[in-house]
This record gives C-alpha cells, sequence and structure tokens, in this order.
C-alpha cells in the first residue's frame, strides 16, 4: 500500500516552476536565433545567455523533487510564442518574469506553512534570480524607448563589423 507522500503540495509546485523554466529557456533561445539572425548581436546573447540560465533553474528544481522522492515532469507550461519584434520580444518578457517572480513568492509562502523550508529557499533564491532577468529587461526596454531604432541600428552595425573582420 502507497502511502502518500507529506511533501506533495511542494512537489507539485516543483513541477509547475519546471513548466515555467522549460518553456521559457525555449522562449529565449527562440528570441535568440532570430535576434542573431536579425544581426542583433547583444539581444541575441542576452536571451541565449538568459535560457540556459533557465535551463539551469529547471535543473536545480528537478533535482528537489527528485530529493523529495516525487516524479519530475518535463512539460513546458506554455509553446514559445513567434515574436520577432525586439519591443514585443522585451515586453513579453518581462511579463514572463514578473508572473514567475509571483508564483515564486507565492509557492516559497506557502511552502513555509508547510515547514518544508528548503523549498521554501530554493524558490526564494530562484525569484532573485528572475528579478534579475526581469531588470535586465527593463533596462534594454529603457534603452530602447530612450534611444529608439538607433540602439537597434548600432547593434545590426556592430554585428557587420564583426563579420567582416573574419
Amino acid at each position: 500500500m502507497a502511502t502518500e507522500n507529506k511533501y506533495q503540495k511542494s512537489i507539485d509546485r516543483l513541477n509547475q516552476a519546471i513548466g515555467k523554466e522549460i518553456a521559457t529557456t525555449l522562449q529565449y533561445l527562440y528570441f535568440h536565433v532570430h535576434f542573431e539572425d536579425d544581426g542583433y548581436e547583444y539581444f541575441s546573447k542576452m536571451m541565449k545567455q538568459t535560457s540556459i540560465t533557465e535551463m539551469f533553474h529547471t535543473d536545480k528544481i528537478a533535482d528537489r523533487i527528485l530529493f523529495l522522492q516525487g516524479e519530475v515532469e518535463m512539460m513546458p507550461s506554455f509553446e514559445p510564442r513567434k515574436i520577432r519584434d525586439v519591443k514585443e520580444a522585451l515586453e513579453f518578457s518581462m511579463t514572463l518574469e514578473q508572473r514567475t517572480v509571483d508564483s515564486y513568492n507565492e509557492w516559497a509562502r506557502l511552502c513555509t506553512a508547510e515547514d518544508d523550508q528548503i523549498t521554501h529557499k530554493l524558490f526564494q533564491d530562484l525569484a532573485k534570480e528572475e528579478e534579475e532577468h526581469l531588470d535586465m529587461f527593463r533596462t534594454e526596454m529603457e534603452n530602447m524607448l530612450n534611444y529608439g531604432e538607433q540602439y537597434l541600428a548600432l547593434q545590426s552595425i556592430a554585428h557587420s563589423k564583426e563579420i567582416t573582420k573574419k
């Protein structure tokens, strides 16, 4: 007779987090390949690095689920949106990060109430990293709003110069 895992609520939340992390990994990878193709080298690298960070989050969360003797569900919570406009991509990225921060803060609180301090800390640590992503995207949005299309043009020119050096 199987017994209920006393950490099942934490495991369920952690699996929801995995879904968010996998989906954002794929979304940022989508942005990376398209921005790279458009010659926006800085945006491309920023999205690639953020995608890699999100993948590492998935790994940390999966480790916690396995420690709690749960099953890791590797299902993205949404399919990547086919956004090619940089401003729209930044807006969507900021929305994703803010929603994730909000979820992780709420889940950390719930884990505390259920006496799962380690998962609480994991959610707190992840929320901090997601806030750093949010701050980075906000800064890029401010740059775009302040400098307009010239901001993107400079990235494209820098990319073209780099190609001619090869």
